[in-house]
């Protein structure tokens, strides 16, 4: 694959998953952006999956940075391909 294709890959609009420890008040979520929020018990801890489309790669950040002032620990940022 060469670099411009690589580069239009990750550009524009895309659905990610990010998986955060900790609990993510939904409504919180709802004020920022489109995501759906899920939780999950592991190891007497919760786990957030926040699903769905963001816009750009500098929203992508944002909302990274979000979650990083709020103090969760970022577990993973996955791109969903359609």
């Amino acid at each position: 694959m060469e670099k411009s294709e690589i580069i239009k890959k990750y550009v524009g609009r895309a659905t990610y998953q990010i998986t955060v420890l900790g609990r993510v008040d939904p409504e919180f979520m709802k004020k920022l952006n489109t995501l759906t929020v899920t939780h999950t018990e592991s190891n007497d801890r919760t786990i957030s999956t926040l699903t769905g489309e963001i816009e750009d790669q500098e929203s992508l950040n944002g909302l990274l940075n979000i979650l990083f002032d709020h103090r969760y620990s970022v577990i993973s940022v996955m791109k969903i391909d359609p």
